[in-house]
């Protein structure tokens, strides 16, 4: 953590979203998703988002690195919808520039879409552990070699993410001048960091297979658990919700009532 902000890596808790299954968490996480971009009603992607924002204030994660800037995007990609759209009855007038309701209901929608997806990873990314999901989605029948695969990049995201900053200040520390403007700043940049940076994951990626191989990785057919990821009477109901609200707007989708 850095300045008070959280790294973008499983936080451990006790709140009712730690607490769900993996795999009925991933399942909201898609349908959540697939709802925002299906709705062609603005108030359905408000109505996301503002639920996204009662969860991320009940499980208060601090200030996460990255959502300042989806925000930032998001209000972006919102104003240029507004003022890009035509059509439609006009609300206000900036000279040339016209908001229109068919431009305000396209802000929304796109602006509102990318920051719910944002959130939605967020959430998902903060309160499961890559462990725990990986051995959801092993249980759930898939190979245990491709379960490894997923938590070893979950878990390496953020030792890379150290790693970067550490050569970037041994960088600074030598005199290198990486607040210079202009190209010459990114041809510094690659030949000073990112070099150094891919030698040290290259190293500890070989490392990894090492010991991968002097502990018999891929042996057996089957793997064994230390811990089991059991499926509760909570995850059970809030599975059921989960059915029921993607069949709903499913159908309404399909018989054309989702405008």
């Amino acid at each position: 953590m850095k300045g008070g902000t959280t790294r973008i890596t499983y936080r451990p808790g006790s709140s009712a979203l730690h607490r769900l299954h993996p795999l009925v968490k991933a399942g909201w996480l898609v349908s959540l998703t697939a709802l925002v971009f299906a709705a062609a009603v603005p108030g359905v992607v408000l109505g996301v988002l503002c639920g996204l924002g009662l969860v991320w204030w009940r499980i208060s994660p601090g200030r996460v690195r990255g959502v300042r800037l989806a925000i930032g995007m998001a209000v972006f990609l919102m104003v240029l919808q507004v003022l890009a759209r035509d059509g439609g009855a006009v609300w206000l007038r900036f000279g040339p520039l016209r908001v229109t309701d068919v431009g305000v209901r396209a802000g929304i929608a796109v602006g509102g879409r990318f920051l719910a997806v944002v959130l939605l990873s967020y959430l998902f990314v903060l309160t499961t552990d890559p462990n725990d999901l990986a051995y959801a989605l092993m249980q759930a029948g898939v190979p245990y070699r491709f379960g490894f695969a997923l938590v070893t990049a979950l878990r390496l995201v953020p030792v890379f993410e150290q790693e970067g900053e550490t050569v970037y200040r041994a960088q600074m520390a030598r005199g290198l001048g990486y607040n210079k403007a202009g190209l010459s700043r990114w041809v510094t940049l690659a030949r000073q960091f990112l070099l150094p940076l891919l030698i040290s994951a290259l190293s500890k990626v070989d490392a990894l297979a090492v010991s991968m191989e002097g502990r018999g990785f891929g042996q057996y057919p089957r793997r064994t658990f230390l811990r089991e990821v059991r499926f509760t009477a909570t995850d059970a109901v809030v599975t059921g919700l989960l059915v029921i609200q993607t069949a709903t707007w499913v159908v309404l989708v399909l018989v054309g009532l989702w405008h």
